[in-house]
């Protein structure tokens, strides 16, 4: 009983903590001429890929079933490319964030989206990603990202989402 109190406070001081986005207007789009063409220009090389991952980019999102925490074989690729990008990126640590629909009680939520992301661990443990690299963290309903009342949204929402930090060092 005291890990789930603990669990949820955690929740709530991190959610409490969250920074809240600031839309930007756009500024009024200026019509200009078209320059002509260069050909045999070179191009900037493209960036590599652990290049574009910052802190805090979600590198992959796990899709469960309704109140399952069992991976279904369909999500393998995306733990797969999960993989290599955490890879690509050794300076990175992970945080696996496991979230749920708005059905249940919020201890049952906080519980499953635990289970879930426990299970997206444990699909990278396998796939040869360190403990020591990972961290869990169970959201439960307060992080949806569709807030439509559909089942295509609630599905949107039964994930674990993994995530790049900054390692501690």
């Amino acid at each position: 009983m005291k890990k789930v109190f603990f669990l949820i406070f955690l929740v709530l001081f991190v959610v409490g903590c969250a920074k809240k986005e600031v839309a930007i207007d756009e500024a009024p789009k200026v019509q200009q001429e078209e320059e002509p063409v260069q050909e045999n220009v070179a191009k900037a090389p493209e960036p590599k890929k652990k290049d574009i991952l910052q802190d805090g980019t979600v590198v992959g999102s796990v899709y469960f079933a309704y109140d399952q925490y069992n991976i279904p074989p369909s999500m393998s690729d995306v733990i797969d490319s999960s993989v290599e990008k955490i890879n690509e990126n050794p300076d990175m640590n992970v945080v696996v964030e496991g979230n749920t629909d708005e059905f249940g009680s919020d201890e049952y939520n906080f519980a499953l989206s635990n289970k879930r992301a426990m299970a997206v661990q444990s699909a990278l443990i396998t796939r040869g990603i360190s403990k020591n690299k990972i961290s869990i963290l169970s959201l439960g309903k307060t992080k949806p990202v569709c807030t439509e009342k559909r089942e295509e949204c609630y599905q949107k929402n039964r994930r674990g989402d993994i995530r790049l930090i900054k390692a501690n060092k």
